[in-house]
């Protein structure tokens, strides 16, 4: 009979990695925040080698940042690297959205009901639902993952201004209001808005920075 230790130490791993992103998502750890194995080990109760596991997982999405025998730190996305995942995200979506005249019954309702049941507490988290659940609609995986890995830490890292925040699920209404229509060039519109709020979201904390130090040099 074979072990299912293996299973369940994946199955930890993945636990660990989902509470340290979320902590990432809520702001609790800041870009650039040191991460220690063993402090984390620690408080989650876990062996260390569980995560280092966990975190090789979130390096692989960009949320940290791992230096060989040395620290792991949440990431810190430079200005051009935020413009270049938000360039190429726009680049596939709006690809996928030029066939959304074909979307099927199921894919409609998913949609409807996932812009339905946002609020205030939950609009980012169901904003990428929203995206993720039509990058889906493909079957295409390899277009999947690539998506989930250019925009997880765009949706981490972004800090919405009040008004753009309470925007995200009008643009996803208008994103599917075109779906439902068949405008392409309405919900293509709409995902240009959204990519650009959350590209503004991102640099937007770097400009005040940079004008914050410019100051106090000056």
């Amino acid at each position: 009979m074979s072990s299912l230790q293996p299973v369940r130490a994946e199955s930890l791993s993945a636990q660990v990695a989902e509470s340290i992103r979320e902590a990432i998502f809520s702001g609790e750890l800041k870009p650039g925040q040191v991460l220690r194995e063993l402090g984390l080990a620690k408080n989650m109760n876990v062996s260390q080698a569980t995560v280092r596991e966990a975190l090789s997982h979130l390096e692989h999405y960009g949320l940290v940042v791992r230096t060989p025998n040395r620290s792991t730190s949440v990431s810190s996305l430079s200005r051009e690297d935020v413009q270049n995942r938000a360039s190429i995200w726009l680049t596939l979506e709006s690809r996928i959205w030029e066939q959304s005249v074909q979307a099927s019954q199921d894919l409609l309702l998913d949609l409807t009901g996932i812009v339905s049941n946002m609020d205030d507490s939950n609009e980012v988290a169901s904003t990428r639902r929203f995206h993720a659940r039509v990058w889906e609609s493909t079957g295409n995986g390899v277009l999947v993952r690539i998506l989930d890995q250019l925009t997880t830490p765009l949706f981490a890292f972004g800090r919405l201004n009040g008004d753009d925040a309470g925007k995200l699920s009008e643009r996803c209404r208008r994103m599917l209001d075109g779906m439902r229509s068949a405008d392409t060039n309405a919900a293509q519109q709409a995902l240009r808005d959204q990519v650009e709020a959350i590209e503004k979201g991102n640099t937007a904390p770097m400009a005040a920075l940079e004008e914050r130090e410019a100051s106090a040099s000056a």
